[in-house]
């Protein structure tokens, strides 16, 4: 036990109740211990009927230095929600882990014999654009992107001077000095960054 609260001022803590005309709360509203500065306090505690909706979130960091960013739902999270209650925070986003008529086995065997639609709105998109961006990107991917035609797309892998790899993805070529990268992790877009700003490239 910690003299220390977990809360701070402004914070709220959100519970359902498994029995009817049951409230909850989280508070440490006693003047006997250091928690609440030896300090009476109100308790507010606020009821909301079983068929209200609340969005569930978790903060999330690109890098320690970033602001934090409260976890989304995607544009199919409605449609996903109809059919199951299953999600699970990914990269910033609720996504579906399983739907309840089919289940995970059916679901794994529907993507190795028939179709599948899958909500990828959690990958990273970066546009990377600039006189030096075709330069960037032919220095940071495996691919020549010298070759790729204006609406093309190619398939890449981002990686370290040393050949390590950072990520996979996508490239689409908009414009002769416009880019957009479709990939799967924050860092690629860091990497870009970085990158551009040591070699001194006209990157945007």
């Amino acid at each position: 036990v910690s003299d220390e609260p977990w809360s701070r001022p402004g914070d709220y803590v959100l519970l359902r109740a498994l029995t009817d005309i049951v409230c909850v709360s989280s508070a440490c509203p006693d003047d006997t211990t250091p928690a609440n500065g030896w300090n009476l306090t109100d308790i507010h505690v606020r009821t909301y009927s079983g068929k209200h909706k609340f969005s569930r979130a978790i903060a999330r960091r690109m890098t320690p230095d970033s602001e934090p960013k409260m976890t989304r739902e995607t544009s199919f999270h409605s449609s996903f929600a109809k059919h199951t209650r299953n999600f699970v925070e990914y990269r910033g986003y609720w996504l579906a882990n399983s739907f309840a008529r089919q289940g995970p086995i059916d679901e794994y065997w529907a993507c190795r014999q028939d179709a599948v639609i899958m909500d990828l709105s959690p990958l990273r998109k970066f546009e990377v654009t600039g006189p030096d961006s075709e330069a960037l990107l032919q220095y940071t991917l495996t691919r020549d992107v010298k070759k790729l035609g204006v609406g093309q797309v190619v398939y890449s892998a981002m990686c370290y001077e040393h050949g390590g790899m950072i990520d996979d993805g996508t490239l689409l070529r908009l414009g002769k000095d416009n880019f957009r990268w479709v990939g799967g992790d924050d860092l690629s877009g860091e990497w870009l960054r970085d990158t551009a700003m040591s070699l001194g490239l006209n990157v945007l």
